[in-house]
């Protein structure tokens, strides 16, 4: 047992002073705490009002050009599809022209482009230019199912013929 009693030991001062700062700044993180949500209610309920008055503002003749708007942007969407799916049926005729033998003549033609088939009525100088013709047309990987039919001789020695055969889909396309 001590009869003199000690004096207490003193805290050295940056553990007084970290003591000190630490509960100040649990102090100003709980008092903001309370503030920023409380700012952020406020705000909230400002937002929610002026979404309420921009609805509310709504004139008759924004609401007939939003209408309008729409009404064109379905018909762009509409137009869009048309084109993505529109046949270009003058394809078929720059390969004709490609494909015709100099000794025919075509006279009429029956195309049917979402069919997918072709009919020409023809007229042949000599039966070796015809034959010419067919082979041409056989070799092309755009024709299916040549058939030749109707074979006659005209006038002037010329022989009269009708082609008819299936066309690749792809030869429509742009």
């Amino acid at each position: 047992m001590e009869i003199i009693p000690k004096a207490p030991r003193k805290l050295p001062p940056w553990q007084t002073l970290l003591f000190y700062s630490s509960i100040v700044i649990l102090v100003v993180a709980f008092i903001s705490y309370f503030v920023l949500d409380h700012f952020v209610n406020t705000f909230s309920k400002n937002l929610e009002e002026l979404d309420e008055t921009l609805a509310q503002e709504r004139t008759a003749e924004e609401t007939s050009l939003e209408q309008g708007i729409f009404s064109y942007q379905k018909k762009i969407t509409a137009l869009s599809e048309l084109m993505a799916n529109h046949l270009f049926t003058t394809n078929f005729f720059a390969f004709l022209e490609s494909v015709c033998h100099p000794k025919i003549q075509f006279s009429q033609l029956n195309l049917d482009s979402l069919g997918g088939t072709a009919a020409l009525l023809g007229e042949a100088e000599n039966f070796s230019a015809l034959g010419q013709q067919l082979l041409i047309l056989k070799d092309k990987p755009e024709i299916n199912n040549l058939n030749l039919s109707e074979i006659s001789i005209g006038r002037k020695g010329a022989i009269n013929f009708t082609i008819k055969f299936s066309l690749n889909p792809q030869l429509f396309k742009k």
